[in-house]
């Protein structure tokens, strides 16, 4: 539908698209922007489970997949579902992105290391606490964990969820080194599996700028 609508907008083409959930027939100069100069924006979506996953390789030009991630979960499950929906629509990898934020800990300065290391496990309690992506603790063995933080969440026993986060799950789901090592790390444990990545972590302009400022360079080598 919104190939659809572009191709009308680019190339003045008649808007008639009947799928299984929308009907276009109607586009009003009001609402035609004309033709852009440039390429069409890519379309992404975020994907955790089957179907999105499948809907992205099949119809996307890339996926937005969830910091909540291992590369257990990539090889075993995200990839392998991205690739099946690529072969309903006769496409190849070649070309398409995968996108995701890292949980990262940067270690240059101790007491920054130290939040970092709390607020990645908030967020990992936090995320692991949600049915909706229990498919990554199946796949590690850690349903177990996972249901003790749905009840905790499910009783607004929020401070109490990280403690739960032990180190195999941290060391699994994070990467930990300065700022310089940060996208070494990250290029030893993804390899080819993404093709962009960003830290799961707040960015505030004049805060650890050198840190950013090392990280950036090493992505640039």
């Amino acid at each position: 539908a919104i190939r659809a609508v572009w191709d009308c907008w680019q190339n003045d083409a008649p808007l008639h698209f009947r799928g299984e959930f929308f009907n276009l027939k109607l586009m009003t100069p009001f609402f035609n922007p004309g033709p852009l100069d440039v390429p069409n924006p890519p379309i992404y979506i975020a994907a955790v489970n089957k179907q999105m996953l499948q809907l992205a390789g099949e119809l996307c030009d890339g996926v937005h997949l969830h910091a909540l991630h291992s590369v257990k979960y990539l090889d075993e499950f995200a990839l392998p579902h991205i690739e099946a929906g690529m072969a309903k629509s006769g496409r190849q990898r070649e070309g398409f992105g995968v996108v995701t934020a890292v949980f990262a800990i940067p270690t240059d300065d101790p007491a920054y290391a130290a939040w970092a290391e709390s607020h990645v496990k908030q967020q990992i309690a936090f995320y692991m606490s949600t049915p909706a992506y229990r498919v990554l603790a199946q796949l590690h063995g850690w349903e177990e964990i996972a249901t003790q933080l749905s009840e905790l969440a499910r009783y607004g026993r929020w401070p109490d969820m990280p403690a739960l986060i032990n180190d195999d799950i941290l060391n699994t789901l994070a990467v930990t080194g300065t700022w310089a090592e940060l996208p070494d790390i990250i290029r030893e444990k993804y390899g080819n599996r993404i093709t962009r990545v960003g830290y799961y972590l707040p960015f505030i302009p004049g805060q650890n700028d050198a840190g950013w400022r090392a990280t950036i360079a090493g992505f640039n080598r």
